[in-house]
């Protein structure tokens, strides 16, 4: 056994220093960009221990300074807070994982396991307790692992423990103690599950342990030789272990074979301290130390380093890793000293020119390549430049003055080779060159006025060779075809006078298709046919008034898919179809259909079918099949987002090229990884009036939420956790039963309503990730917003009982009011059948019996008859005009019944010699009397006047009003020889009767103090509200 422990240590040393040359070797691999988030950003804290993504999506960072949850965008971080129940037990973050109920696990670094509940957003720690055989043996938890049987194991300076849920406690896992000391120390410091399902812990002692599920103890392979702490295990598909040490490298332990293979060291595995292992889903191993992050490819056996540089944005933020981790869509996340960072395994495939290196990275505006492969970009200030990719070989080929076999200018502005395999070069401004295959002298083609077949103009701008192999070369001055056999040129421009001419002389691109048309795209004159057979031309121009032309007349690419459908690249009116040449239809995609921008530079198809455009926001890539999308700029790995026209090429070997304002990029559009993942969607806020609402269930998994009426302005926030470039992701929104249609967001992540209804509301949000891929479900929230008080259905039925009962009071009311008018009709009636018809009845017979007496010559029987009748009528229009006024409603003031009672009492009194005063008190202006209620008080009245002139013998007389504690006062006073109330009345008549009738009618009080020779005083108090 000492003897196989020196050799491995042997075997051990010579990784050792192997390994420490491939680290040297490998330190300066920039091939990974690395985007890193800080505590600037709002990370907890820069140090992060431990990394996992729950079943919602989120990813968790562990740090020495509390916990973060990250959405893409924001982050939100827990802490312990010693005043609030259910937060951290401590903030120094060791390890984490997700049980299979959802629920984080987190081990503490000296508080213990802490359970976080997703629903409630509160914390329940288990810490060590001295007493406690069922708790954990310590607080200081390294490790947390949540097995594929979905039991929960934390490693503590005391052991393995498992957590019993259904007990809430925990079982504790030792090595025997009949093992030496050196091995039944229980230091846990990693945990895994091997692909067989064997439970193994690493410990402090250096020894790989496996639980024995049958004794219930840990025990330590004996095939493992101890060595120094073990600080990460990973187990593999098939059932080997990688094992990380502190001091000791990367080893591999394989699930069966040989006993020397068991503890197999890795020869070159990296020298410094293993801090983390990662197997991603390539198979690849990722190696956190202190010195870099470490990817080993097991299959070629290579190590690559990558370390932190210093001025470099993209580079590792940190050479001290302590977590790896790759969430569900593939993308690598670390956690080191300096922040978190994540990154793709593999490199960007778009690649920058590399014919360009060492140059100034300038305008590239053309690009074309050879039959062996050669690539030849045209340059604003470097000339023509060619460099095959297979030999590494480059070339310049600049402008001489001195010589006139030169190329004529720097500046390159088109490149074509023809089917000889001469290349033509349009300058910006000194002609057409040709160069013949093998040579380094160009020919030279420029405008001459005084010759004829010239090319038109000098200002080169396109130059293209048909299926027919005829040479098309655009410039500024018109179109121009090649004519091999005069070594000239045959040109065409644009003739006011003729509508079948060019329409503009701005030539930008020419494309003929299958059919022999040839197709020119000009700088302002839009898109034109030319027909060879008919020489002539026809333009396709924007009209504002039909939204099926042209979107632009700025035209700057042409292609003709396989197909045979013709696309065409406009500036500012972004990629046009051309669906009918015969009308001119087109189909347009701009900015909203998912264009980064609507100047199109250029066009090409690859071998998928899909098309590349170019733009001054950087590449698309469209599916005609279904209209989609995708884009990439910077932060997918272009070197640039800025393209130039002219500048684009597809080679024979499907390789893609666009020239641009900082160089030329080139790539295999088959290596260009797009999204496909969906992303979930969550809410992760809700606020009222701006300000956030603690709810008692977590937003997240929230389904339901009731607001007041009080709440009319609230806000919901919601992410698409998609961490691929999440500042790309997209969000479309709708409230149900308020909005119309779903609100296009853009990257806003938040959506604000006021003053809804009273009602029942579902809010929906669904996202896309970088990519443009939705997620058409997304998530949903129903929203109730109670009304005030007065709009709750209890009011309304409240009110609806009300309403009736006012309409029935009401009724009531009415029915009432017509019963006592009837009344007062009967009343009247009776009054006037009674007093009327006797008093016409008496009238009737008087006038007889004054006949008789006039007819026996009895005169002055039949003048006192007369006088008798005269008398019965006055006092018969007196009561027709009492019974009048009475039911004049304009009479019901007080101020006219007192005005009537004082001309009455005037009448009467002053008829009869009697001196009266009649004062009203100020109190009963504005009172008034109902019809009923001034009849029998006017009359009352009328009774006492008349029985004090007729019987008071008085010589004075005082009549008051007043207004007294809502009662209406009446009274009558004389100084005449009084009477006696028990006796008989006078003549039998009924006054008092009546007096008394009348004020009990009027619900008041009759009250009469007299006796013989004392005078009488009449009181009437009626009662009436003001």
């Amino acid at each position: 056994m000492t003897n196989l422990l020196a050799a491995w240590r042997r075997l051990g040393l010579l990784g050792l220093l192997v390994s420490l040359a491939v680290v040297a070797r490998a330190q300066t691999s920039s091939a990974l960009t690395f985007h890193t988030l800080t505590a600037a950003q709002g990370l907890s804290e820069n140090s992060v221990y431990s990394i996992v993504q729950d079943r919602r999506g989120f990813l968790w960072f562990g740090t020495q300074d509390g916990l973060s949850r990250y959405d893409g965008v924001e982050f939100r971080v827990f802490r312990n807070d010693p005043q609030r129940s259910g937060s951290l037990s401590s903030n120094f973050i060791l390890s984490l994982t997700e049980d299979q109920q959802g629920q984080l696990w987190v081990g503490t670094g000296g508080g213990g396991l802490c359970r976080y509940n997703h629903v409630t957003g509160r914390f329940r720690s288990f810490e060590y307790e001295p007493t406690d055989e069922n708790g954990l043996a310590d607080n200081f938890v390294r490790v947390v692992y949540c097995d594929r049987q979905g039991r929960v194991w934390a490693g503590t300076e005391g052991g393995l423990h498992r957590f019993e849920p259904r007990k809430n406690h925990f079982q504790r896992f030792v090595h025997a103690a009949s093992l030496p000391e050196n091995l039944r120390r229980n230091s846990v410091r990693a945990i895994t599950q091997s692909a067989t399902g064997t439970l193994w812990v690493g410990t402090g002692e250096g020894r790989i342990s496996r639980l024995n599920p049958a004794t219930g103890y840990l025990e330590a392979d004996p095939r493992w030789a101890p060595t120094s702490a073990i600080t990460a295990l990973q187990p593999d598909k098939q059932g080997g272990l990688w094992v990380g040490t502190e001091t000791d490298g990367l080893w591999y332990v394989p699930a069966t074979g040989p006993r020397q293979g068991i503890g197999q060291r890795v020869a070159a595995g990296p020298g410094e301290a293993i801090r983390a292992l990662f197997l991603d889903q390539q198979q690849h191993v990722w190696i956190g130390t202190n010195k870099g992050l470490v990817r080993y490819q097991p299959v070629a056996h290579t190590f690559t380093t990558y370390q932190h540089q210093s001025g470099v944005v993209h580079s590792l933020p940190d050479n001290v890793v302590l977590s790896v981790f790759q969430d569900r869509s593939g993308l690598l996340w670390t956690g080191t000293e300096g922040g978190i960072s994540s990154f793709e395994a593999q490199p960007s495939a778009f690649a920058a020119y590399p014919g360009l290196a060492g140059r100034p990275n300038g305008p590239v505006w053309a690009v074309a390549e050879d039959a062996a492969g050669t690539v030849w970009v045209g340059t604003e200030s470097l000339g023509l430049v060619s460099y095959n990719p297979a030999t590494g070989q480059r070339r310049e080929f600049r402008h001489h003055p001195q010589d006139p076999g030169s190329l004529s200018e720097d500046f390159v502005r088109a490149l074509c080779f023809d089917r000889q395999g001469r290349l033509w070069v349009g300058t910006q401004s000194q002609g057409l060159d040709c160069l013949e295959p093998g040579a380094t002298r160009f020919r030279h083609y420029r405008h001459d006025p005084a010759v004829k077949n010239t090319i038109s103009e000098d200002f080169i701008r396109t130059i293209y060779e048909g299926p027919d192999g005829r040479l098309w070369v655009g410039t500024e001055g018109g179109l121009n075809r090649f004519e091999p056999d005069k070594d000239g040129f045959t040109s065409f421009r644009n003739d006011p006078a003729n509508p079948r001419s060019l329409s503009n002389n701005f030539v930008r691109v020419v494309h003929q298709d299958r059919t022999g048309r040839v197709w020119v795209g000009t700088g302002g004159g839009g898109l034109c046919c030319y027909n060879p057979v008919t020489g002539q031309f026809s333009a396709f121009r924007t009209d504002d008034r039909n939204p099926r032309s042209l979107s632009s007349n700025f035209v700057r690419s042409i292609l003709e898919d396989h197909a045979g459908q013709l696309w065409v690249g406009t500036e500012g009116g972004g990629l046009c179809r051309l669906d009918d040449a015969r009308r001119g239809i087109f189909t347009t995609f701009r900015e909203p259909q998912g264009l980064p921008n609507d100047v199109v530079y250029g066009v090409l198809e690859d071998a998928q079918q899909h098309l590349w455009l170019s733009t001054n926001k950087g590449l698309a890539r469209f599916t005609p099949a279904n209209n989609q999308f995708y884009t990439f700029d910077t932060r997918d790995g272009l070197p640039f987002d800025e393209f130039n026209a002219g500048g684009y090429y597809a080679s024979p070997s499907g390789r893609l090229y666009f020239g641009g304002v900082q160089g030329l990029v080139s790539f295999q559009p088959g290596a260009v990884r797009t999204n496909a993942v969906p992303p979930p969607v969550v809410l992760t806020g809700f606020r009222k009036f701006n300000q956030p609402v603690e709810l008692d269930t977590s937003i997240t998994v929230r389904r339901r939420i009731v607001l007041g009426p009080q709440d009319y302005f609230f806000s919901v926030e919601f992410a698409a956790l998609n961490f691929r470039l999440p500042e790309k992701n997209r969000y479309a929104y709708m409230l149900e039963n308020f909005d119309p249609d779903w609100v296009q967001a853009g990257t806003k992540r938040e959506a604000t309503y006021t003053n809804l209804d009273p009602g029942t509301y579902t809010f929906r949000v669904r996202a896309t990730n970088n990519d443009g891929i939705w997620n058409p479900r997304g998530t949903a929230l129903t929203i109730v917003v109670q009304p005030h008080w007065y709009g709750t259905w209890w009011f309304r039925i409240l009110i609806s009982w009300v309403l009736f009962g006012l309409l029935f009071l009401a009724y009531r009311l009415r029915v009432r009011q017509l019963l006592a008018l009837e009344r007062v009709r009967h009343n009247i009636a009776r009054d006037l059948h009674d007093d009327m018809g006797s008093t016409l009845s008496s009238i009737s017979i008087l006038s007889q019996i004054a006949r008789t007496h006039q007819h026996n010559q009895r005169t002055d029987q039949a003048t006192a008859l007369l006088d008798q009748i005269g008398d019965s009528s006055r006092r018969m229009l007196d009561a027709m005009d009492d019974i009048v006024w009475t039911i004049n409603p304009a009479h019901d003031s007080m101020d006219d019944v007192v005005a009537r009672m004082r001309s009455f009492a005037s009448d009467v009194l002053e008829a009869r010699g009697i001196d009266f005063t009649f004062r009203a008190d100020p109190s009963i202006a504005g009172l008034r009397l109902n019809m009923r209620a001034r009849r029998e008080f006017f009359l009352l009245f009328k009774e006492a006047v008349n029985n004090l002139a007729k019987y008071a013998q008085c010589t004075e007389a005082a009549i008051t009003l007043a207004y007294e504690h809502q009662r209406l006062v009446l009274t009558v006073q004389d100084d005449g020889v009084g009477f006696d109330p028990q006796a008989p009345a006078q003549g039998g008549g009924n006054g008092l009767t009546n007096m008394n009738s009348r004020a009990a009618a009027m619900k008041g009080v009759l009250d009469i103090q007299t006796a013989p020779g004392q005078g009488t005083v009449l009181r009437l108090n009626v009662p009436l509200k003001s």
